[in-house]
């Protein structure tokens, strides 16, 4: 019986195929720089979809806020909510790629406030996360990053 056997390979350009896919998996800058992409570019889509990562449609305008818009904009409410937080879609950052890791976000402190909601009564109107406190995507955002990933792989192959 056998311990094993061994095959050598003696083909320069498999082996020069095989290392640059190597190199390729050990500085994946590239793949996390087309998953931010692909991430901002969801988070663009909600503010027109006025849809969570979940799929569930956001909460309209509270009563109260209604209200006070109307005494504050002497009976009209100014926009619609998508003008009024064009400020936030704005500060919506180009993805920031580091060793091993991809953020999106924003710039502007509010977007947290949209995340979570408030206690004061501020639905919530997530953007990025399907959980923000357990960190988790919606489901479209993970197919999509699958997809990144696959596609990646399928191009070192």
């Amino acid at each position: 019986m056998s311990d094993g056997f061994t095959i050598e390979l003696d083909d320069a350009a498999l082996q020069r195929r095989l290392d640059e896919a190597a190199a390729r998996l050990a500085d994946p800058s590239d793949l996390l720089q087309r998953i931010g992409g692909t991430l901002r570019s969801n988070i663009e889509g909600r503010f027109d979809s006025k849809l969570a990562p979940d799929g569930t449609p956001w909460l309209p305008l509270a009563p109260s806020t209604v209200k006070r818009y109307l005494k504050k904009y002497d009976g009209n409410i100014p926009g619609s909510l998508l003008e009024r937080t064009r400020h936030m879609r704005d500060s919506l950052q180009q993805p920031l790629v580091g060793t091993g890791y991809v953020e999106v976000g924003f710039s502007e402190p509010i977007a947290a406030y949209h995340e979570t909601g408030t206690r004061r009564g501020l639905p919530r109107r997530s953007l990025l996360s399907d959980d923000p406190i357990a960190g988790t995507l919606g489901a479209q955002d993970r197919d999509d990053v699958l997809d990144e990933v696959n596609a990646y792989l399928q191009q070192l192959l």
